[in-house]
């Protein structure tokens, strides 16, 4: 029998209803009774990540900590965490449970370092408040990371995320697909050998981008890490 999956979600509800769908493309199964089960808290409530991490709103940890507690309760053998930006609080969350946590960042970073050579050039296209925090930085030491521009980033990225067209305010639409292709030509001219697509509403706008570059999703590795897990 399969273990039972705990997925921390809401953050956005889009992104956890894609990550559900990646771990349905990756299931192997001659029938329906073979796919895994999950176990979702989707959670939009829990403050933003980056806002907190501005200094602009109240910590998401206690209620992240509350849904894996609940997770675990509710019988998952494992939990992972539909969010980029969330992996920050991943230590206090992992702490408060007796479950595995994944990490989904470190996971590409084990990833990268088994397929892509040190020293590459990887762009990164992730929230101001991953930035701020050296989130993925400290996770891609053996790399260069190239980065928008502080114009690129507010003007161009955070506003598909979050501004008035924002995909965490509406969905996927042709306004912030404009946006992200505009950060995605910005890190382009610097020639990476990847980008990685370091938050879950980017990779969502990435997905209906037809863009002349390899971009990583670390949820294509994190659902591929959940289905093994589960299967194991």
């Amino acid at each position: 029998m399969s273990k039972i999956v705990g997925i921390i979600g809401g953050m956005g509800p889009l992104s956890t209803i894609e990550l559900l769908r990646k771990i349905y493309d990756l299931t192997p199964v001659e029938k329906e009774q073979q796919h895994l089960r999950i176990l979702v808290d989707n959670r939009p409530q829990i403050p933003d990540r980056t806002e907190y991490i501005l200094g602009k709103g109240t910590s998401p940890l206690p209620q992240l900590q509350e849904s894996a507690r609940l997770l675990e309760k509710w019988g998952a053998d494992f939990i992972a965490i539909a969010c980029n930006t969330a992996h920050l609080f991943y230590q206090d969350i992992s702490r408060s449970i007796k479950i595995p946590v994944l990490h989904m960042i470190a996971l590409l970073a084990s990833y990268l370092d088994n397929n892509i050579p040190e020293g590459s050039l990887l762009g990164l296209l992730t929230t101001t408040g991953a930035l701020r925090t050296g989130l993925y930085h400290k996770f891609l030491e053996r790399y260069q990371v190239v980065i928008p521009s502080e114009t690129i980033q507010e003007k161009f990225v955070m506003e598909a995320i979050y501004g008035k067209d924002g995909v965490k305010k509406t969905k996927v639409n042709s306004e912030n697909i404009s946006l992200i292709r505009h950060a995605l030509e910005f890190l382009q001219k610097r020639d990476p050998i990847l980008i990685i697509s370091g938050c879950t509403e980017v990779a969502l706008i990435v997905q209906e981008l037809n863009f002349n570059m390899r971009i990583l999703d670390p949820m294509d590795i994190l659902a591929r890490e959940i289905v093994t897990r589960a299967n194991s």
